[in-house]
Order: C-alpha cells, then sequence, then structure tokens
C-alpha cells in the first residue's frame, strides 16, 4: 500500500496537489506518502504571503517542526509519510500564520546562540540583535564570578551566558510569573543552573547579593512608536516587555542603572540593549552614576543596539578586553 501511495505521489494528480484541504480530505482515515517538495509547495500555496522567499523559509521552518526534517531531507529523503492529523496539524499552523502569528509562536520554539528555546505569547521572541551583543560579550569577558540578567523573558541570555561561564552563579528576574515558567522550562531542558526570582525591578529592592555583570533586555519601546511595528509583533508579543510611556522612555534604564550601582561589585560590567533613540541619554545616566569605560555598540544594521559601562569608583582594570 505504501509502495502504491508513493508511486502514486510520483505522478500527482490533480485531485490530490489542488490545495492542503483537498489532500486532508481525501486521507481522512490513512496515512499519505508525499513528496516534501509538493508538500512545502502546498504549504506555500495556502500561506500566500507576496514574498516568495520568505514564504518558503517559514514553511520550510514549519515542516521542520512537525516532521523533524532539515534541508538535507529533501535531497536524501524526499518524500515522508504523514497522518491525518499530522496534516491537520500543519494546516492550523498555515492558518494561524494567516493570521500574522509569528512561526515561533506557531512551532514553539525559535533559535539563539546555537539552541533550541521554548517561546509562548508569554515571551518576547529573541532576536539575532539581542544574540548578537550576547556573542560579543561571551567573547570579550573576562571569566564572571555572578551574573545577573533583569527582564529574562525566555532565559535565552542567563541560560546562554550560564552555557559559556558554567563556574559563574546566574540569576535573573523576570515580573512575570508565565515568562518565569518558560524560562525556567528552558533551563532545564538545556541543563542550565539558572536560579530565577519573580520580582518587580520598579518596586522591589534586589536580593541581598552582588553580581560581577549585570545585563538587561528591558522595556524600551515608546508607545508612540506602535504605528511602525508590524502586526505580528503588535498583535501577540508581550507588550509588558515591549512599551514604555512615551513621556519617561528612560523608566527602566534609570532603575537598572540606580541598581547596578549598588549590586555590581567593583569594576563590574553592566549592558544593557537599548533604544536607538536614546544612546547619548543613557550615556548620560551612567556618567551620573560613575560608570567609566561608557561604549554604545552598533548592531549588524548599524544602528545603535547595546551599551556596555564598568563601575569604577576608583581607576582600576576592568573585566572585559
Amino acid at each position: 500500500m505504501k509502495d502504491k501511495a508513493h508511486k502514486q505521489f510520483k505522478q500527482p494528480s490533480k485531485v490530490y496537489c489542488k490545495n492542503l484541504m483537498n489532500l486532508l480530505s481525501h486521507s481522512e482515515t490513512s496515512e499519505v506518502v508525499i513528496p516534501l517538495r509538493v508538500l512545502s509547495d502546498l504549504c506555500c500555496q495556502a500561506l500566500a504571503l507576496p514574498n516568495r522567499s520568505e514564504c518558503a523559509a517559514i514553511v520550510q521552518q514549519l515542516l521542520e517542526a512537525h516532521l523533524q526534517v532539515d534541508a538535507t531531507d529533501y535531497v536524501l529523503n524526499p518524500s515522508c509519510t504523514i497522518s491525518p492529523m499530522l496534516l491537520q496539524q500543519l494546516l492550523d499552523g498555515v492558518n494561524r500564520l494567516k493570521q500574522h502569528e509569528p512561526i515561533q509562536y506557531v512551532i514553539g520554539s525559535t533559535y539563539f546562540a546555537g539552541n533550541s528555546f521554548k517561546v509562548t505569547p508569554a515571551v518576547l521572541i529573541p532576536r539575532p540583535e539581542t544574540e548578537e551583543w550576547v556573542t560579543f560579550l561571551m567573547d570579550h569577558l573576562v571569566h564572571p564570578t555572578a551574573i545577573l540578567d533583569i527582564g529574562t523573558g525566555s532565559g535565552c541570555i542567563a541560560i546562554t551566558l550560564k552555557q559559556q561561564f558554567p563556574q559563574a552563579l546566574v540569576d535573573a528576574i523576570d515580573i512575570s510569573k508565565e515568562a518565569l515558567a518558560v524560562a525556567a522550562y528552558n533551563a532545564a531542558a538545556l541543563g542550565a543552573a539558572v536560579h530565577f526570582i519573580e520580582a518587580d525591578i520598579l518596586t522591589a529592592p534586589l536580593p541581598p547579593s552582588s553580581w560581577s555583570l549585570i545585563v538587561s533586555n528591558p522595556p524600551y519601546v515608546r508607545m508612540q512608536e506602535q504605528s511602525f511595528m508590524h502586526a505580528n509583533v503588535l498583535d501577540y508579543e508581550p507588550h509588558l516587555a515591549l512599551f514604555v510611556p512615551d513621556d519617561d522612555p528612560l523608566l527602566f534604564y534609570r532603575r537598572i542603572i540606580q541598581l547596578a550601582a549598588l549590586h555590581l561589585d567593583l569594576n563590574g560590567i553592566l549592558c544593557v540593549e537599548i533604544n536607538e533613540a536614546f544612546g547619548e541619554k543613557i550615556v548620560d545616566l551612567l556618567h551620573r552614576a560613575n560608570f567609566k569605560q561608557i561604549c554604545i555598540h552598533k548592531d549588524m544594521h548599524q544602528k545603535e543596539r547595546w551599551v556596555m559601562a564598568v563601575f569604577e569608583d576608583q581607576p582600576h582594570g576592568s573585566m572585559y578586553t
């Protein structure tokens, strides 16, 4: 039976290749053997994004998640066997994508620094620009002993740093219980011993500890910037982790810098992701709080993306090269 189905799809009939719904209706009670490229084309046809390359890339992620295939399978294992239930899941995924839901939420995961992280609408989807500065940190830091991640979300920053510096004690704070549940899942799945803390940093003090490195990707998008944002971000990602009031866009930076000045070791490092519109104002806040060696770094798009600074009341060496 399998060979017969396989042969049938080498010469696909118009009935099977018309659309995903049609394929599903003709496989309600049995598995179907179908070439991956045909299945990919049917999904692209159903998704119908105007940018064909973008559409193909998204569909490839969808198929990889549901079928556990990668790009090599299109050549080495060009046919796959799928059940009616799996076909329904693919159709449901395509329908969610058509409503502008991010592919990362549809498949429930994304990659960051080489690891797969669970993501849900309770956490921001990790961005390549964030991965860029975390990678920079890992390449330039000299053995931090204790790390604090403020606003950890999925835990991607804290977990990645723990993997890079396994000897360091790593704490991670977030206000969202739901986000912390996702972060704890990721830490367990990746074998990273991170201590998670539920707290609102704007109103609560930090634990009575000190850290040699404090990092944060805090909310920094002004409410007025919503009109420039895509629906897949605005309608699905958590606003709690995105937005700050238009009249106080430095709200989180003031508090993070205040806490860092109280809890960083001498010559400890503070690294924060920033809104490119406020780089110089954040530098000014750092100067006032006795931070030195302050540097704004640009990302791959040549936008000011992160600031690093050393807390040193007196001249000493620093922890990064």
